[in-house]
């Protein structure tokens, strides 16, 4: 979750990091993954891989990891939603959902390859205030 400790694994030739903020849901106080990522994955460059977990809940939430350089995603409660409301269905069907998503979220936005993805497609937070 910091960025020390992020040039601190590619100093150390880690090859991945995940990003997480497990338990942070219960924590008030505790930064969003997403809110980090950004700055984690300017700092190591391609140094690394940078996975992210934690939030992910859409299609377009997977689109915003990736534009703010995120390798992978991992997701975990939607899955246990659908395990518990359907079995194995149930997980077909939310990661069926995500996908779907994902995929109308890129052509949204003009991507038709992942490599289309960039920061670009989002507008930051300093971006919103500015122009109040």
């Amino acid at each position: 979750m910091t960025v020390e400790d992020a040039v601190l694994a590619a100093e150390h030739g880690v090859e991945g990091i995940l990003i997480s903020n497990h338990g942070g849901r219960q924590l008030d106080c505790s930064q969003a993954t997403i809110d980090v990522l950004s700055d984690i994955t300017d700092a190591v460059g391609d140094k690394l891989e940078v996975y992210v977990d934690g939030g992910i809940r859409s299609g377009s939430d997977v689109l915003k990891a990736l534009a703010l350089g995120a390798r992978a995603v991992f997701i975990g409660r939607p899955v246990l939603y659908g395990l518990a409301c359907n079995g194995e269905e149930g997980v077909k069907a939310v990661l069926r959902i995500l996908r779907e998503e994902f995929i109308r979220a890129m052509a949204l936005t003009g991507c038709s390859r992942l490599s289309d993805i960039s920061r670009s497609l989002l507008v930051s937070r300093s971006d919103l205030l500015s122009k109040l």
